[in-house]
């Protein structure tokens, strides 16, 4: 979650001016009051493009009226349509409710205020602050890590497995969320090396991290560290495979998700039998990204195969960023 808060006021788009003005004006804050507006689409994209256009006349003009009535003000304004977290926080608006959500729906706009947004500059230092970091081999956002998390049900009493866990983030945001009981597992010694590394770092920094068991073992051999039935929750991203250059044909990344096939099979059937009829497997699975095309590996073919019941809720949640060559699908399967 960015942003919390709650709807303050509903209005059509004749009356917004007149309800925004009313809004702000009951506010009791004497200092110099700092607001914005950050417009988000509702079902309206046309109505939202519209309302984005005139987001700094409507406040220049909300700022004109505002004051004759005394109030000390000062316009926030951003070059993107929505202001972010960043500059509500620095800019103290979420402590006033000095930002304005305006919601575009089909007949009417719904107005939030904003009450509180992420802790971004935590995020920010567990991501590029911890002390091992491997770029190379390509790491899970912790933003991710705490959606898939989240996805997966967990509980504190849950017991979470990564079978794949590079640096740890996983494991990382696992213990933040107060799960005591977690596993961990690389084929990678570096991998394992560097959970262990980020874990007591993060434990040092005051979080919480459990009782975590680290492995240096392939995921379909982990059954010599982990009893069957024993995990209520798998949180992973596999192997993406190779670094990307981008300049890859059709044909040479099909023969890399056919490898990663085989790879993906033989590991989630040697998980399945880990985790307890019910439990649920989160994965993030790779798309890859090539010749305006997308070629995924078929993991929620391979997890049907198994006999998971993939939840079609998640089917389209696909984390990508522009300029990146491989997605991200993360799928809900459980047991």
């Amino acid at each position: 979650t960015q942003k919390l808060g709650w709807i303050v006021g509903r209005c059509s788009e004749a009356n917004l001016s007149k309800k925004l003005f009313e809004l702000w004006n009951e506010t009791d804050d004497q200092g110099k009051f700092p607001f914005g507006l950050s417009v988000y689409e509702l079902g309206n994209p046309s109505g939202s493009k519209k309302l984005r256009s005139q987001t700094q006349r409507i406040g220049l003009q909300l700022k004109k009226q505002l004051k004759k009535g005394g109030r000390s003000l000062r316009l926030v304004t951003s070059k993107d349509p929505t202001l972010s977290t960043v500059v509500v926080s620095k800019n103290g608006m979420h402590k006033n409710g000095g930002e304005l959500v305006l919601l575009v729906k089909d007949k009417q706009i719904l107005v939030g205020r904003t009450i509180t947004v992420q802790d971004f500059e935590d995020w920010s230092t567990r991501d590029y602050d911890r002390p091992a970091r491997d770029a190379k081999s390509g790491m899970l956002p912790p933003k991710l890590a705490r959606m898939m998390i989240n996805l997966s049900g967990a509980s504190a009493d849950s017991v979470l497995l990564d079978p794949f866990c590079g640096s740890g983030t996983v494991l990382m945001e696992g213990g933040i969320l107060g799960i005591k009981t977690m596993v961990g597992a690389d084929i990678s010694e570096k991998a394992v090396e560097d959970s262990g590394t980020n874990l007591a770092w993060l434990e040092k920094g005051g979080y919480p991290v459990g009782e975590v068991d680290l492995y240096l073992s392939p995921a379909a051999e982990l059954d010599q560290y982990v009893e069957p039935e024993s995990v209520d929750v798998i949180v992973t991203e596999p192997f993406l495979g190779k670094p990307r250059s981008g300049k890859e044909s059709a044909k040479k990344i099909q023969t890399s998700v056919d490898e990663l096939t085989t790879l993906y099979k033989e590991s989630f059937e040697a998980l399945a039998k880990l985790l307890r009829p019910g439990g649920t497997m989160v994965i993030a699975s790779p798309v890859h990204m090539v010749e305006k095309q997308q070629i995924p590996v078929p993991t929620t073919e391979i997890l049907s195969n198994l006999n998971f019941n993939l939840q079609p809720s998640t089917s389209q949640l696909l984390y990508h960023r522009k300029g990146q060559f491989v997605a991200r699908s993360i799928i809900v399967a459980r047991k």
